[in-house]
């Protein structure tokens, strides 16, 4: 869409010359970037390095650690995050709910002390943003759409540019005592391919998120005057080595310091293997990428989620965990090349609220750790001072222009229309956009708010064209580097309003990208669905309107499973019907194909088969949902008027059936490839709607086999998945606000930093999907990360 993603350091020098995001970096953090991009062994450590522990008499001391205690040497990264300085994690401190303006500036000076702790022994220091939902002031689970209304000219610019004034604080506080400042990993909007962020995928397109993304960079250094940060982009794993995958949500060369990468492991509880070669295969794609672009890449998270959540009382079979990890890294010519890689934090606890990653000293895991740590391609901190010295220049970038917002597939649904460009690298004379293919222009002029980041002007859309139709808006800037341009799409008019019985009819989208900022895609890209025009064959067999949706899957590409999920923004009452109805093209594969339900707090599931190759109405009665297998908390729950009386989520998943169903006969194995086309997702109630009645004659029964979820569901930062009864909530209340005057928050995730176990993870039949987002609405609390810290 714009010029801004142009890889302008893939021709770097990659001596003196660096690829960085801020051109005005000092000599420090220009010193960092190097030392990261040229590493040649990669540094280790944890977040909150030093502030928990589980192996250590100083718990919470702040000298504690439990990598040195399994190696006797300190982390070489030390983790924080934002939510330290509203004091919901130590080593920030929380009084009566409460934290104002006074209580945050004593966090930032605490969390500085914890920076120059650090560089003092040879550390460097990562900050993650666990940033609360800046529209409805519920947790960083609250799904609540909130990206749109952050960008310039938004309603809620204020309470993000808030949050970045606390991050401004504490970077510029990052000081050694001669006054240098210390350089900082920072690490915003993390895991966003993922749903269980309210930044995260089908509650922002991907041109808002790398909007929202630049912004803060520009607020960070350009407003603010922030020079001692590297930016790192951390998408989540696995993908399957697909960089298009990985690339979808990037913000740009210019943006983005840190290729970043983050897995979590809840495969099979006895052997990493196969989760291994996954994690290999990314790292060795991202790594190459890096090197074309001149920038280091880091695992910035990893470790053991869901089932695989490290044992209290030490007992774990899968017993060489990390160093099977680290020879894996180690043997790839490319993913060895990776310049750090950061566990998450050992909370500790107990029982099923346990939560570590580094294992705990004396267990047989905690000795494959500490082999780990040992091993010649690994470094732990030096116990002195960091050394940035050296002297390096900061890349030169072409001049460029883009339109900000709206963004590229964005609905304009009332007569006024501002835009907003941003003009980097030169000084702009002239600029103005155009509509379509009419001529006239459109004057953009200096904007004072926002830091006089933007240049804005407005357009009254003449009430005929808000017929959900799309335009294109053409921007053009006359600068002294030349002229500069771009463009982008906007649709003009309300989305048509679907039936009260209709689940999604395909007809309301305007294209591809309207649809796939709708769903979010599990383990594969976003291109795996489109609208598929429906012809006379179609529509005879059942197919309604103009489109249906298309699934491709390629389960050599993303073996396992994959699907799509559209989050409903707000929770649908379908009581009164009792069959769902589906138009379905089945391409006679036999694979497992899942529909799914997140109703009153709960997972349901039905079946329908593939093994027919046809075309038809499929009617699934409510008897036909069960329990998804992996929600053992609610097994034997019935789907009924009461809880579909509150759906959160409807989900379409295939599964990789030659491992969760039986052989097929003569030998015959199901296609790695394939395609099915659904339509007409609908409810009714009495008889059902004419086709099959429920569609499960052939792999509906299967829904206990398979495998735990090793490809793609990863565990996240934390949790082992355990779901506490209905109504739970988790301390250390429930509901952490991260401002002065704390307000009540909307029913969300517990206390959690995190997704559940995993954010989509393929269990038995079916996968997790968005179960956080339908749980959290119904004010089910996991028992996840950070609803298992201490205070």
């Amino acid at each position: 869409m714009t010029t801004a993603d142009t890889a302008n350091a893939a021709t770097t020098d990659q001596g003196a010359t660096v690829a960085i995001a801020d051109r005005d970096a000092t000599a420090e953090t220009k010193a960092l970037f190097a030392k990261l991009r040229d590493a040649d062994t990669i540094m280790t450590g944890q977040q909150h390095a030093n502030d928990y522990a589980v192996s250590t008499d100083e718990e919470n001391q702040g000298t504690g650690s439990d990598i040195y205690a399994l190696t006797g040497k300190y982390p070489s990264v030390w983790g924080m995050d934002t939510l330290s300085i509203y004091g919901y994690e130590g080593p920030g401190v929380r009084e009566n709910d409460s934290c104002d303006i006074t209580c945050q500036t004593n966090n930032i000076a605490t969390l500085d002390g914890k920076i120059r702790q650090a560089d003092s022994l040879g550390a460097m220091t990562t900050l993650s943003a666990h940033w609360y939902n800046p529209v409805s002031g519920g947790s960083f689970n609250d799904t609540t759409k909130a990206v749109d209304r952050l960008l310039p000219g938004g309603d809620s610019q204020a309470t993000i540019n808030d949050y970045l004034d606390r991050i401004a604080d504490l970077a510029n506080g990052a000081k050694r005592d001669d006054g240098t400042l210390i350089p900082i990993v920072y690490r915003p909007l993390h895991e966003n391919n993922g749903a269980w962020f309210w930044w995260g995928a089908t509650h922002a397109t991907s041109d808002e998120y790398k909007e929202l993304y630049r912004y803060i960079v520009d607020y960070l250094t350009q407003v603010k005057g922030v020079h001692n940060l590297l930016f790192s982009y951390s998408p989540n794993g696995t993908f399957g080595g697909d960089l298009g995958t990985y690339l979808e949500t990037y913000p740009g060369d210019d943006y983005v310091d840190v290729l970043g990468y983050d897995a979590y492991d809840s495969g099979d509880v006895n052997d990493s293997s196969e989760w291994v070669s996954n994690v290999v295969k990314d790292l060795a794609a991202i790594a190459k990428l890096g090197d074309q672009k001149g920038k280091p890449v880091a695992m910035t998270e990893f470790g053991r989620g869901s089932n695989k959540m490290i044992a209290e009382d030490g007992n774990d079979t899968d017993t060489q965990w990390f160093t099977r990890l680290l020879n894996g890294i180690t043997a790839d010519q490319n993913a060895r090349h990776i310049a750090y890689m950061m566990t998450w934090a050992d909370f500790g606890g107990s029982g099923s609220s346990y939560a570590t990653y580094i294992p705990r000293k004396g267990t047989a895991l905690g000795d494959d750790y500490a082999k780990y740590a040992a091993d010649p391609a690994i470094t732990l901190a030096s116990g002195s001072l960091v050394d940035y010295s050296g002297t390096y220049t900061a890349a030169s970038r072409a001049a460029t222009a883009r339109i900000v917002t709206p963004t590229e597939g964005s609905r304009e649904e009332d007569g006024a229309l501002t835009v907003y460009a941003r003009v980097e690298g030169t000084t702009a004379n002239k600029a103005w956009f155009t509509v379509n293919d009419d001529a006239e222009r459109h004057e953009l002029v200096a904007d004072g708010a926002n830091g006089g980041l933007y240049m804005t002007g407005t357009w009254q859309v003449p009430s005929e064209l808000l017929a959900n139709e799309k335009a294109t808006l053409h921007l053009t800037v006359e600068t002294a580097a030349g002229t500069l341009t771009d463009q982008t799409v906007v649709v003009l008019g309300a989305r048509p309003e679907q039936a009260a019985d209709v689940v999604d009819n395909y007809d309301a989208y305007v294209d591809d990208a309207e649809l796939r900022a709708s769903y979010s895609v599990a383990n594969a890209s976003s291109s795996a669905i489109a609208l598929r025009a429906n012809d006379e064959a179609a529509i005879k067999a059942g197919a309604t309107g103009a489109n249906a949706l298309k699934i491709d899957y390629d389960f050599d590409k993303a073996p396992g499973y994959m699907g799509a999920s559209l989050v409903l923004g707000a929770t649908r009452d379908w009581s009164a019907y009792d069959h769902l109805n589906l138009y379905l093209e089945s391409d006679g594969s036999a694979h497992k194909f899942v529909v799914q339900l997140q109703a009153g707090g709960v997972t349901f599931e039905a079946y329908p088969s593939l093994e027919q190759q046809r075309s038809g109405m499929v009617s699934i009665p409510l008897a036909d949902f069960t329990t998804a297998p992996w929600d053992t908390a609610n097994k034997g729950a019935v789907l009924d008027s009461a809880k579909l009386a509150s759906v959160s989520a409807f989900s379409l998943y295939l599964n990789d059936g030659d491992q969760d169903l039986e052989p097929l006969p003569n030998g015959a194995t199901r296609p790695r490839t394939g395609t099915i086309v659904v339509d007409s997702i609908h409810w009714s109630a009495g008889e059902p709607d004419s086709g099959d009645d429920d569609g499960n004659d052939g792999n509906g029964d299967n829904g206990d086999n398979g495998d735990n979820g090793d490809n793609g569901g990863n565990g996240g930062e934390g949790g082992n998945g355990n779901v506490p009864e209905p109504g739970a909530t988790s301390s250390p209340s429930a509901d952490p606000h991260p401002s002065g005057t704390p307000t009540p928050a909307p029913a969300t995730v517990a206390d959690s930093a995190k997704r559940p176990s995993t954010g989509l993870v393929r269990t038995g039949t079916a996968v997790v999907g968005l179960a956080l987002v339908a749980l959290a609405a119904a004010g089910i609390g996991f028992g996840l990360r950070y609803a298992r810290r201490r205070s």
